[in-house]
């Protein structure tokens, strides 16, 4: 698995949209550039480990998903 790098703006933004504070359509334009990149890289990540089935069984919220394998990095660093 490509080591997923994520900017300290990333992590902001990916908290916000977590705790329901930001959705895509009520973001600012920053917001929403840095939100697309998170779900650009957390897409590529899906193809890449071909892990629908566990996305699925962890509810379809990509985001969440994304952190989640970003955090199991964290720990193992």
């Amino acid at each position: 698995m490509s080591k997923i790098e994520l900017s300290a703006d990333e992590i902001k933004v990916i908290h916000q949209q977590l705790n329901g504070e930001i959705e895509i359509y009520n973001a600012t334009d920053e917001q929403q550039r840095l939100l697309s990149s998170v779900i650009d890289k957390a897409d590529a990540l899906l193809d890449e480990t071909d892990a629908y089935d566990e996305l699925e069984e962890q509810g379809n919220d990509l985001v969440q998903w994304f952190w989640n394998k970003y955090q199991e990095q964290q720990k193992q660093a």
